[in-house]
């Protein structure tokens, strides 16, 4: 399993997403649709109030698809296609959850990918 951690102050009157590109390389030919829960397995929030530690644990991954690349090789002996898609994990329950801490409170986001994902990012919606 693959983890991504983000840990920084979260201003809870933000909305947060993580975005990441997966690549996807089918096999035997056949176009493969890519299901996110074979991706990310769980997303967790860690944070600290009164001294206390408490976690969260998501489990009902929200996504879009942003954008997909596709890419044919062909050689003499056969033709294969690999995507490339853009994932935008929304963190709906998340940011449900950041609304009701106060502002400022230290948090970490941990997102557990089933496969090895190359450089997921923390963003916030504007």
């Amino acid at each position: 399993m693959h983890v991504c951690k983000i840990v920084s102050p979260i201003n809870s009157s933000n909305n947060y997403y993580i975005t990441f590109n997966h690549l996807d390389i089918p096999t035997d030919n056949v176009k493969s649709k890519t299901d996110i829960n074979n991706i990310v397995n769980y997303i967790r929030l860690n944070y600290k109030l009164n001294k206390i530690s408490y976690v969260v644990e998501y489990d009902n991954i929200e996504y879009e698809i942003i954008k997909s690349v596709s890419t044919l090789t062909t050689t003499l002996e056969s033709s294969s296609t690999t995507t490339i898609s853009t994932y935008k994990l929304l963190l709906l329950k998340l940011n449900s959850k950041l609304k009701l801490l106060p502002l400022n409170t230290e948090c970490e986001i941990t997102v557990f990918f089933k496969k090895e994902i190359d450089d997921p990012s923390l963003m916030i919606i504007k």
